[in-house]
């Protein structure tokens, strides 16, 4: 979505695509320093952002751990979500990527001014069998906490998974998962790991050096609440991923991936098997306002009310 028609909003202004740009000697494109957040907005009877408090609470505390001042409001952040909506003339399912971009000079330690970028990427609904993946276990291991903070959402971690995915795409894999320094399962290059064993839906704990997902966190209540499933969260072995009876990647872009393969060896059940698709289909419910259980995890623009 790069044409001369798209519109971005910085720090409240829409701007032309094209002229939505930093210098190339800001510490933002030098040294990779911004943090931001993906935001899943969803069309049922009318648009809704979902979790979005839940994503700004995030982004406030990457800002906090990078030391970026605090200075714009949830009410800017959410303002500008709903402009590049309106912008961009998108009213079904999109994603929304909120961006807090150093845009100062000098050092890596330089934390401003700084640009809050919000862009939208309108969306279409597909079925879970059309995002199939094999994945491989990446020779690359997952950062840590002790190096580069996994829990802070910045541009610069995602370094870690790009190696991590060039080097399993050169092996003939779509995706990587990524091991920790003691040698557990960590996450994917931009998803979390869950996995269903005997049972259960299983997933690394945040000390695995994952990313603090809120989509994951959506996956366990909704396997907890509502489909009454047994829920683990807990330290993986290499060698469990390939005997489990299915298991999926999931993030806010891509949202579900089920996986058909890890190391060459086919889970035992087709993906997307049972039970993914049963949370699927009940995160589908909960994100486009069919459940009222979960009203509270949507934010819709006052507008779409009147």
């Amino acid at each position: 979505m790069t044409s001369g028609k798209t519109k971005v909003v910085m720090d409240g202004n829409i701007t032309p695509w094209e002229d939505a740009t930093i210098h190339v000697a800001s510490t933002g494109a030098k040294y990779g320093a911004n943090v931001f957040e993906g935001i899943c907005c969803y069309y049922g009877d009318r648009q809704y952002l979902f979790r979005l408090r839940e994503h700004l609470e995030r982004l406030h505390e990457s800002m906090d751990l990078m030391r970026l001042p605090q200075q714009y409001s949830d009410e800017e952040f959410e303002y500008s979500i709903w402009q590049v909506l309106k912008a961009n003339s998108i009213e079904g399912d999109a994603h929304i990527r909120l961006s807090i971009i150093v845009r100062g000079e000098g050092l890596y330690d330089v934390s401003g001014p700084l640009v809050l970028v919000c862009t939208a990427t309108p969306r279409s609904a597909g079925p879970l069998a059309g995002g199939t993946v094999n994945i491989g276990i990446s020779s690359w291991r997952r950062i840590d906490d002790a190096a580069m903070p996994p829990r802070i959402k910045a541009g610069a971690n995602y370094h870690n998974g790009r190696f991590a995915l060039m080097d399993a795409k050169r092996h003939g894999y779509d995706e990587a998962l990524l091991l920790n320094s003691r040698g557990l399962v960590s996450e994917s290059t931009n998803s979390c790991f869950m996995m269903v064993r005997r049972g259960a839906l299983v997933t690394p704990p945040a000390s695995a050096g994952i990313l603090d997902s809120i989509t994951r966190d959506t996956f366990l209540k909704i396997a907890g609440e509502e489909l009454g499933l047994p829920v683990e969260v807990r330290e993986i072995d290499r060698a469990e991923t390939a005997i489990a009876a299915e298991a999926f990647l999931c993030n806010s872009f891509q949202e579900v991936r089920p996986i058909r393969s890890i190391d060459g060896i086919k889970l035992k059940q087709t993906a997307p098997g049972p039970i993914t698709n049963r949370l699927w289909s009940a995160y589908e419910d909960i994100a486009r306002g069919r459940k009222s259980k979960y009203r509270e995890w949507l934010a819709y623009s006052r507008d779409s009310a009147q």
